[in-house]
């Protein structure tokens, strides 16, 4: 088992863990889950609703998963996925109501592409970008293994946005090298992240 996956076993024991003591009506566990979820929560949330809604939801989340985690089983799935539906309920539910409120607003403001509306209706999307999210720390951790070299190719090209050749001017090298770099990054990256479903 490599460093990343023991690292992913590791995490996943700890949040069962902390599930199995929110059961027993732990409110440490769930503050410990709370730290753990609520910034990627939130930062899901605030792509479909401002600020304000965004808030009363995410407190919403966690009070949904105090009242319902006993609904959880860990037979039929991993937390992430019965937290990220539970997620995903409380806003779909909320929506509804958002879009009415906010119908006159987004339709006055000049350039407004995507509206809540869309977001609604384009579920699977949402659903892509939940998911990302719960997997950015597993990204993290796997990007941290590379070697230097090809952690900073990576970042550089697919996070900050340089093209191959802009970087490899940056650092004095050939197109060549910086193209190496990153398609053994790449290939390092499948190999420590678990596949997606």
């Amino acid at each position: 088992m490599d460093s990343i996956s023991a690292i992913n076993a590791q995490e996943q024991q700890a949040i069962e863990e902390l599930v199995k003591r929110v059961r027993l009506g732990d409110t440490q566990a769930l503050g410990a889950l709370y730290d753990r979820y609520a910034g990627r929560v939130y930062a899901f949330l605030l792509r479909a609703v401002q600020r304000e809604l965004a808030e009363e939801l995410l407190q919403d989340v966690f009070v949904a998963l105090w009242q319902k985690v006993y609904l959880y089983d860990p037979q039929r799935g991993s937390f992430n996925a019965w937290f990220f539906t539970l997620v995903r309920h409380r806003l779909y539910d909320a929506l509804p109501k958002y879009q009415k409120y906010q119908s006159e607003d987004l339709l006055s403001v000049p350039g407004v592409v995507e509206s809540v509306a869309e977001l609604a209706g384009d579920r699977s999307d949402l659903e892509d970008q939940v998911l990302r999210l719960f997997r950015d720390e597993e990204l993290r951790r796997a990007v941290n293994h590379l070697p230097p070299d090809q952690r900073q190719t990576i970042l550089m090209t697919y996070f900050g946005g340089l093209s191959h050749r802009e970087l490899a001017e940056k650092l004095n090298l050939p197109v060549s090298t910086i193209k190496g770099r990153a398609r053994l990054g790449l290939q390092r990256l499948r190999q420590l992240l678990p596949e997606q479903s």
